[in-house]
């Protein structure tokens, strides 16, 4: 499938896998023991989009609009984030005996701000394990590590391609504007999320092992997983530019298969015992990358 198709059926496949997988592990915890990997593909998913969005708007503009972008996302979640946390703490003061108020009232507060995942790590929540417990904002933690992404990466993005474009000056390059811009963009791309990879995912292996709630719920700790996705978005758009015609159905339906084998095998495979994230998020996160790559060229 075309990286420029307006809907991408393989990344809507990946979503409800990753919805699926996560609500079948809370409902059956002690059956799909590794659900939770639904939120690693998320976090790929995301990573490549927004990457995607962002070195077009590169590619088109010559520069990335980040007022423009930062109100998009604000206009497209605000409005219901909030709502539904004012409404479910309305429930809490309606049907929650009065204990049940504070830490609600805190950490609704916490997914308002987009802050959920930092309290949670902070007051050292168990997520596998803390349903019986959990707050009416407790699932907003990976909406949280979301937008701080979503935050802080269109910066990265923008100053790893200023410097690229100007080291490419410095250098002397001649190349056509259009040429120039794609191939700023791309080094920039490469750049940021080779450098997030190998930076966050060996400190999501040490928090694993000395603090696992850091690891689990910090954004440091998951920036890897959306630098894969990053990574991806350059990779199909070398691809597209430089051979724009399709891998061979074989060889597509071949990785395909073992993207989605290794996704089933480790949502059945790991569970609350599994070091996690870490190194053994690497398998979800790099079937996830395969199936996207694959639909992308």
């Amino acid at each position: 499938m075309s990286s420029h198709s307006a809907l991408r059926l393989d990344i809507q496949a990946l979503r409800a896998f990753a919805v699926a997988s996560v609500v079948m592990g809370h409902v059956w915890p002690y059956r799909l023991t590794g659900g939770y990997v639904g939120v690693d593909v998320f976090f790929v998913i995301s990573g490549f989009l927004i990457t995607s969005h962002l070195a077009k708007e590169l590619d088109e503009r010559g520069r990335i609009d980040l007022p423009a972008f930062y109100a998009r996302r604000v206009r497209r979640l605000l409005p219901a984030a909030l709502l539904v946390l004012a409404a479910s703490m309305l429930l809490v003061w309606a049907f929650l005996p009065v204990s049940a108020w504070e830490r609600n009232a805190q950490e609704v507060t916490g997914a308002a701000l987009f802050a959920e995942n930092w309290i949670l790590a902070h007051n050292a929540v168990d997520y596998s394990a803390s349903q019986a417990n959990a707050t009416v904002a407790q699932h907003y933690w990976s909406l949280s590590v979301e937008e701080q992404f979503y935050l802080l990466w269109p910066l990265f993005i923008w100053g790893l391609v200023a410097g690229a474009a100007f080291l490419h000056k410095r250098r002397g390059g001649m190349l056509r504007p259009r040429s120039e811009t794609w191939i700023n963009t791309n080094r920039g791309l490469y750049a940021a999320a080779g450098l997030g990879i190998l930076i966050t995912l060996p400190l999501s292996q040490f928090w694993v092992e000395s603090t696992p709630q850091a690891a689990y719920f910090l954004t440091p700790g998951r920036l890897w997983e959306f630098a894969v996705g990053a990574l991806v978005a350059a990779l199909a758009r070398a691809a597209a530019r430089t051979r724009p015609v399709r891998v061979g159905a074989p060889l597509q339906g071949a990785v395909s298969l073992a993207g989605w084998g290794v996704l089933a095998a480790v949502s059945f495979l790991y569970s609350e015992e599994t070091d996690f994230p870490g190194y053994a998020a690497v398998l979800p996160v790099a079937a996830t990358a395969l199936l996207i790559l694959a639909g992308s060229v």
